[in-house]
């Protein structure tokens, strides 16, 4: 560990040293984003970056993983889950290429066309609309949304943040990579969310940043392990928290849960700063620093940033994402500078936070063989904390069964995209 501790101080010095001159010779605005990691370096080389299995990554230590990568000359995936994950997003920037988050054992996505010039960032998402599609950023944009993040949760290169949500989703990304990789805001990561493992970690600070779903947070609860905890920041997304989990919290653990709001395609939204439990399930905040809300004829949000995609590989009639705006399929109002929820438009289904495509669904049941037609839809769940369970309507083929089918789906979907209703014709 000493001769990788000194070869990480190395790196570290040499990044000191070389970082002005790198970047008078920086040309692109990727090399720019790669900069700013160089920055993290140089400030903090020897700090915990990383904390996962009872064992500490420096910064000078993910420094010197990326040394050894091999120069990429096509994007690449960075697989959520582990310290390669970070490893790889760096080598990606550091070589010029767009890097696309995934999940350990997703298959890697068929874009239909290629990234254009200047994207750093494939977003591979179902998003609102439900089908599979890649969303396009360049480093500005991403810079954008990781710093504007750090500014509105006043996170700190201090207090760690737990990172159990996943790092391939927006929501992770946004705010566990982007402020470790630009501000130096180290981690904790957890292999799973189940309550015996968090609060084993939890013994391990003093203080943590917790960026969760409502799901997790009902759990940590029931499992009593939220008292006393040192969260001193807790956030959730991905789907509705319920006011009365909400205030079950507040009360029981004296911890405020401060919703968020962000959508694939631009970041962060919107965050609820308020030190006491909401009034309305819908309120999901004030905007976040540079954020511009309004609401179109139709009731959907529109958002204009700095940290909106390019765009897509490819798009619909009814997209709007351009010239740093993005009409979101959500519903909703805003009252006193305070934005409520009231519906959605899209077609995804929201499984726990995790959007799951019915069309890749119906796919992958079509695929088996065993059925002759399928429709996938979401229905409501009668766990608050889950938002919505998949159905599955099948008409079998002849002389297959549904225990073949929901045997062989389990190749080709997550846990998650696993429908849990089954309706035989």
């Amino acid at each position: 560990m000493s001769e990788k501790y000194a070869t990480g101080k190395s790196v570290a010095i040499k990044a000191r040293h070389t970082g002005s001159q790198l970047a008078r010779q920086a040309r692109t605005p990727c090399q720019m984003l790669y900069l700013r990691w160089l920055e993290t370096l140089r400030r903090y080389a020897d700090c915990p970056a990383i904390y996962c299995d009872g064992k500490v990554v420096t910064f000078a230590d993910l420094a010197i993983a990326v040394s050894l990568k091999k120069r990429a000359l096509t994007p690449v995936i960075a697989r959520s889950g582990s310290t390669d994950f970070f490893v790889d997003v760096l080598r990606a920037w550091r070589d010029g290429q767009p890097v696309i988050p995934l999940e350990r054992d997703a298959p890697e996505p068929v874009l239909k066309s290629p990234p254009p010039a200047g994207t750093y960032l494939v977003k591979y998402t179902p998003g609102a609309s439900g089908t599979p599609r890649g969303i396009f950023f360049n480093a500005e944009q991403i810079a954008a949304d990781g710093d504007r993040i750090v500014e509105a949760m006043s996170l700190s290169a201090k207090v760690p943040n737990l990172s159990v949500i996943s790092l391939a989703h927006s929501y992770g990304f946004s705010n566990i990579a982007l402020p470790l990789i630009l501000h130096g805001v180290p981690l904790h990561l957890a292999a799973v969310p189940f309550p015996r493992v968090v609060e084993e970690i939890f013994r391990s600070h003093s203080a943590l940043t917790v960026p969760a779903v409502p799901s997790m947070w009902r759990a940590w609860h029931r499992a009593g392990i939220l008292k006393n905890s040192p969260v001193s920041f807790a956030i959730s997304a991905g789907a509705p928290l319920a006011l009365a989990l909400e205030n079950e919290i507040f009360s029981g653990a004296k911890i405020k849960i401060h919703n968020f709001y962000g959508a694939s395609e631009c970041g962060g939204i919107s965050l609820d700063l308020t030190e006491f439990p909401r009034e309305s399930g819908d309120d999901v905040g004030t905007p976040l620093p540079g954020v511009l809300i309004s609401r179109e004829q139709s009731g959907r949000l529109l958002i204009r940033s700095d940290s909106v995609a390019i765009g897509y590989d490819f798009a619909r009639e009814d997209d709007r994402l351009e010239n740093g705006s993005y009409l979101t399929r959500d519903l909703g109002n805003l009252t006193n500078g305070r934005i409520f929820l009231t519906g959605t438009i899209g077609g995804s289904i929201n499984v726990a936070g995790r959007k799951v495509s019915p069309a890749k669904v119906e796919a992958a049941l079509l695929a088996t063989g065993s059925v002759l037609c399928a429709k996938v839809l979401g229905i409501p769940s009668a766990d608050q904390e889950r938002c919505e369970e998949i159905l599955a309507e099948v008409t079998l083929a002849a002389g297959a069964s549904l225990t073949d089918l929901k045997s062989a789906v389990t190749n080709s979907l997550q846990a998650w995209e696993i429908p849990r209703h089954w309706k035989c014709e």
